[in-house]
């Protein structure tokens, strides 16, 4: 090996010691296993704190085992858990020596006004979105949500059904099989009849969790569905069978949980399924486009619309 390759090893090296512990958390391809992803949601929810505690209390907090915490950290290129807690600490050293950390300067005494504190907070829970939501989580919805031999299926709640309307309507633009379930509660019980391995429902239920919609999710999982669940960070029953699980924090100054955050990831995973699929799903798109246009179903397209641009194009002038 040349003195180059060396150097270049080395280097490589000490980049990957640097990497924070969440950066390893969110880098994907780790392939966590199932247990694993129950410990990383829990490390990143509450970080770095849930780290800084015992093995045995992480994995009582993530349902999961001892060993289980033990092989994350090996996963995560640590030689064992007090690798991992030495990385913590010395990441909360360091930020503790920043010039960030220092006191602010005394912010004024006038309170803002409803509306901007409401936006002010749901940036900031915008911002934890990015923070905690594991990439090996959208990594699996997006395997799921593009595998061809699937049939995909979107419900959500009273509020959330908003949300699974905008991902059937993306993945509807990219892959055929898709279907929004918005139908009363007959029509739910007849999908069921269909339902097997062949199929996917992503599913939205944030509190308060609907007995409908937790009942449905738990009886298409009987029957081998895949079942990828979107929630808060209280976590739907639907969380305790689901294989995957993606969680917003929701709560902000308003007397309604935002679906800002959850919106944030539903796009987040359109765009994963948009690189999944690459050139194939603008095939689709274009298609839909052309069939929309002899129907003249946008207003651009219609032809009844241009005596409408050129009055406007008049008074314009």
């Amino acid at each position: 090996m040349s003195s180059t390759e060396i150097t270049t090893l080395r280097e490589s090296s000490a980049a990957k010691r640097r990497r924070s512990v969440r950066e390893r958390l969110l880098e994907p391809n780790r392939n966590f296993s199932n247990s694993e992803m129950k410990a990383v949601r829990v490390l990143l929810a509450n970080y770095p704190a849930a780290g800084l505690t015992t093995v045995s209390k992480l994995a009582k907090q993530a349902g999961v085992s001892d060993p289980t915490v033990l092989r994350l950290a090996q996963r995560l290129d640590f030689e064992g858990f007090a690798e991992m807690q030495e990385a913590l600490l010395a990441e909360v050293e360091a930020h503790m020596r920043s010039p960030l950390t220092l006191p602010a300067a005394s912010p004024s005494r006038r309170k803002p006004n409803a509306y901007q504190s409401f936006l002010a907070d749901t940036l900031s829970q915008c911002e934890a979105v990015a923070r905690e939501t594991a990439t090996a989580d959208y990594e699996r919805a997006v395997a799921l949500l593009t595998d061809p031999r699937m049939r995909v299926l979107c419900l959500g709640g009273r509020f959330s059904r908003f949300l699974a309307g905008i991902l059937q309507r993306c993945l509807h633009h990219m892959r055929e099989g898709t279907v929004l379930l918005d139908g009363t509660g007959a029509d739910l019980v007849d999908e069921l009849a269909s339902l097997d391995k062949r199929h996917v429902l992503a599913v939205f239920d944030y509190r308060r969790y609907q007995t409908d919609v937790v009942r449905f999710a738990a009886l298409a999982k009987a029957r081998g569905t895949h079942v990828i669940l979107f929630t808060d960070q209280w976590m739907s029953p639907i969380a305790e069978f689901a294989e995957v699980i993606i969680t917003a924090p929701t709560a902000t100054s308003s007397p309604f949980d935002t679906l800002v955050t959850p919106l944030l990831q539903v796009e987040a995973v359109a765009v994963g399924v948009a690189e999944r699929l690459g050139p194939d799903w603008r095939s689709r798109a274009a298609m839909l486009e052309e069939v929309r246009n002899d129907h003249h179903v946008t207003l651009g397209a219609s032809p009844a619309s241009e005596p409408h641009k050129r009055r406007m194009r008049k008074k314009g002038s």
